[in-house]
Formats: structure tokens, C-alpha cells, sequence
């Protein structure tokens, strides 16, 4: 027996089915995570995104990794901008300076504060000379560093707390991998380098003189972004930035997941560091908080300490030829994205390690 299906019902059928189909489907296709294209370096600026891998984050905040590039300076992430093979990048401060000043890029965090990672070693025989009178015993007197740096500005605001005039050290160019060898071998008495250069100075007949935070200094690790990437896609960006603050967070409070997941990247991106290096990594490093950030960038009362800091950085950075020109802060330092996730609960909480799907 033949039955002849009527043409409403078949239509009804049909509806009835793709219903089920989308039913099913629906939240599959809303869930499909979005591609981010990161360049970054095998630094510990970058161990936030070892930690999201670990932990699964990158599909919690709806992400997925895009094209993620390694680059050995930050100088040739700038250079890479106009290519477009990356949309957020993790730099120092002083490239994304430079990157602001030829490509406005946007920097919407803070990865880390370095300042107590850029140290001042003078030799240990000549440490409480020094402390006793600075200017007695450094004054003509040369130092090594490496040129153009962020450990040569923490020197200088060193030199400048302890009572020295600009130019009263010379400074001799060094390589951050050779410093070790020409502080052991020749007779000049000081050394600025990052860490952990300067803690294997140490080793080899150092002793701290000062760093970056106590010459009252920030030096920063940032989170920059290509300003129509920022425009266009504010909500991506700001889950990238929430998951980015929640492995802070892990840095912060959690040293054996940071340590398992730093020596994961690191080996990945073929650094070699003893574990005691690696721990010194984390304790000379300091990761401000949504709250910390907030309030470094805040302009509620005029520029913000931010503001200052990086504009007293380009100063130092325009003086040595790195960058062209010292911008407006406010065309750079920008706090839409850290403001987008306070005003969401949910996109905070993710933030701040709290239990929660988004």
C-alpha cells in the first residue's frame, strides 16, 4: 500500500526537523572559539599563555590560538606590525614605546613590573666604599651595561639616587650574555644587567647595589594591540586580557603551577635556566592585579601614575635615540579594555580566578 505524504506535512516535518537540528547544533556553533594572533617572546612575560594552555583557559574565554609567532626582540615585533601576522603583542616597554610612536599601537596592560628584575651590581670589595660615599668612588669611574636599555635607566636613576651626575659614570656596552665574563675579568666596578645576568654577577664577586624599584623607577612588561584590532574586536581582546590577569593571578599565588608551566614554555622555546634561576625569575617580578591595574591607569584626578612613569621612560629612551619622539601618553596607555572587564561580573570574575563559566 502506497501513502501519499501531503505537502503541509512534509513542510511541517522539515521545520520540526531543522528545529531539532538547531537545537542541537545552535550552541556548538555559538561556542566556536575565536582565533587570537599573539607575538611574544620566551620570556616570563609569556608564561601566562603556557599556564592558559595547561589549564584550558583559552577555550573558557571562547579563544582559541591563532598564529602565535616567537620573536627574539622586541624591536622586530614592531617591525612585523604592517605585515598584519599579529594582532596582540607582549613587549617590553620600551618597544611598545617605539611601536606606539610608528604604529599607534595600544597598550591595554600591564604583564608585569620588571623594575626590581633591572639590578645595579658594584664588586663586593668595593660595595661599602661605594655606599659610603658614591660619588668618591664612582665618580669617572666606568660601568658596564648593555646600551639603550632598561637596565642602563634603572643605572642611571641608581647613579642619580646615590648622588651622581649624569655623565660623572661612563657607560661601557656590553652584551647581556657577555657581562658576566668582562665583570669577572676586568677591574670595573659596576654592572647593570636583568635578571638572571645579574644574579650569576653576583655570583662570580657581586653584590647588589641597587634596581630599578629602588631607584624609584617602573620598568614594564605590556600588552599592546594594532589600534583597528582594538576597535573592531574590543570583546576578543578583552577575554584575551581577563585570561591573560587570571594567569597573573596563578604567578602571584601559585609557585609550583607557575614554575611547572614557566619551565614547559621556556624548554619549548629553548632557554636554559638552573632552578634556582627560575625562581629568581618569579620572585624579582611583581603582577599587579585588576584592581593594581586599574589604579595605575586611572585618570580621575589627571594623569595617571602610568602616564607619568611611561612618559619619564620615553624621556629617557627619546635621549638615547630608541624612540623619535616622547607622545602624549594618553594616545597610547589606554584603559578601555581593563574598564570593559571591571564593568562585566562575569568577564571579572574570569579575571580574578573565580569559579564560573563566561
Amino acid at each position: 500500500m502506497t501513502f501519499k505524504l501531503q505537502p503541509h506535512r512534509l513542510t511541517r516535518r522539515v521545520a520540526l526537523a531543522a528545529l531539532a537540528m538547531s537545537a542541537v547544533a545552535g550552541p556548538s556553533l555559538a561556542a566556536e572559539p575565536t582565533p587570537v594572533n599573539v607575538s611574544y617572546q620566551v620570556t616570563i612575560h609569556g608564561v601566562p599563555l603556557q599556564l592558559a594552555d595547561d589549564k584550558g583557559w583559552w577555550a573558557e574565554a571562547g579563544l582559541k590560538p591563532g598564529n602565535m609567532t616567537s620573536f627574539v626582540a622586541g624591536a622586530q615585533q614592531v617591525a612585523a606590525v604592517p605585515s598584519k601576522t599579529w594582532d596582540i603583542g607582549l613587549m617590553g616597554g620600551p618597544p611598545a614605546l617605539l611601536g606606539a610612536s610608528r604604529f599607534n599601537l595600544q597598550t591595554v596592560l600591564i604583564l608585569i613590573d620588571d623594575s626590581r628584575a633591572n639590578g645595579v651590581v658594584a664588586r663586593a670589595t668595593e660595595h661599602g666604599a661605594i655606599k659610603a660615599d658614591p660619588v668618591k668612588a664612582l665618580k669617572g669611574k666606568q660601568y658596564l651595561v648593555p646600551a639603550n636599555s632598561t637596565s642602563d635607566y634603572a643605572a642611571q636613576a641608581c647613579f642619580a639616587k646615590l648622588g651622581l651626575k649624569p655623565g660623572d659614570v661612563k657607560a661601557v656596552n656590553i652584551a647581556p650574555g657577555a657581562i658576566v665574563d668582562a665583570f669577572k675579568g676586568s677591574d670595573i666596578p659596576v654592572g647593570a644587567v636583568w635578571y638572571p645576568h645579574f644574579a650569576r654577577m653576583e655570583k662570580n664577586g657581586g653584590k647588589l647595589l641597587c634596581d630599578g624599584q629602588s631607584a624609584g623607577v617602573l620598568v614594564t612588561g605590556n600588552m599592546v594591540v594594532r589600534p583597528e584590532y582594538l576597535t573592531e574586536n574590543l570583546d576578543t581582546v578583552a577575554r584575551f586580557a581577563a585570561m591573560f590577569l587570571r594567569g597573573m593571578n596563578i604567578m602571584r599565588t601559585d609557585r609550583a603551577a607557575t614554575l611547572a608551566s614557566m619551565k614547559k614554555f621556556y624548554d619549548k622555546g629553548g632557554v636554559s635556566l638552573s632552578p634556582e634561576e627560575m625562581t629568581g625569575e618569579i620572585e624579582t617580578r611583581s603582577y599587579w592585579s585588576l584592581d593594581e591595574q586599574l589604579k595605575w591607569f586611572d585618570r580621575s584626578a589627571g594623569p595617571g601614575k602610568l602616564d607619568q612613569e611611561s612618559t619619564r621612560l620615553a624621556e629617557f629612551f627619546k635621549g638615547a635615540g630608541t624612540i623619535p619622539n616622547v607622545l602624549d601618553a594618553k594616545a597610547y596607555l589606554n584603559p578601555t579594555v581593563l574598564n570593559y572587564i571591571n564593568s562585566n561580573p562575569k568577564l571579572k570574575a574570569f579575571a580574578e580566578g573565580k569559579p564560573g563559566a563566561l
